[in-house]
């Protein structure tokens, strides 16, 4: 899921949803001024130290310390990590979220791939291939040190703009 993306839905998703409604379907709360207070869910307790605070869409336990939106409280209370949490509450509000990110996720993920192949191969061919030794010889001679070239993964194209083509397919 795309960060612009999971920024908007999560606006919109704060804007349909009260804080006080998220948490209180499973917390008991009590409206205490212009708060509500409860027992935390996260820790026994017999003293309410769990405050929803509205107006500033949050809630916060003074007994064990955690605390946050309701992003943060679906993803304690049900251990989701942010993007289930907010698909989960999205689906509650009646927010769409657009598939196409997921799509889009996928096809980025098969990027990587492909790009992790061409790292490796221009660093194989830095390294092991003989048209490779002389860049390498030219990166120490710069002051590259050997780790420093496998620590940024560093490599070496030769002439050719079909070699690692050939080499992938």
């Amino acid at each position: 899921m795309e960060v612009r993306l999971a920024v908007g839905v999560a606006a919109e998703v704060k804007n349909k949803l009260a804080i006080v409604d998220v948490v209180g379907g499973s917390v008991a709360l009590k409206k205490a001024g212009s708060t509500y207070k409860g027992l935390c869910p996260f820790h026994g307790e017999k003293t309410p130290s769990f405050v929803v605070t509205p107006a500033r869409e949050s809630w916060k336990c003074f007994g064990c310390g955690l605390g946050g939106d309701i992003f943060s409280f679906v993803m304690q209370r049900d251990g989701l990590s942010f993007p289930e949490a907010l698909r989960q509450l999205a689906a509650q509000a009646g927010v769409e979220i657009d598939e196409r990110s997921r799509r889009d996720d996928a096809h980025k993920a098969r990027l990587r791939q492909v790009l992790d192949h061409a790292i490796a191969f221009y660093h194989d061919v830095l390294w092991l291939a003989k048209v490779g030794r002389p860049a390498l010889e030219y990166l120490r001679g710069r002051g590259f040190t050997d780790e420093t070239i496998e620590t940024f993964g560093l490599g070496y194209a030769p002439g050719g703009w079909d070699l690692m083509t050939r080499r992938l397919i």
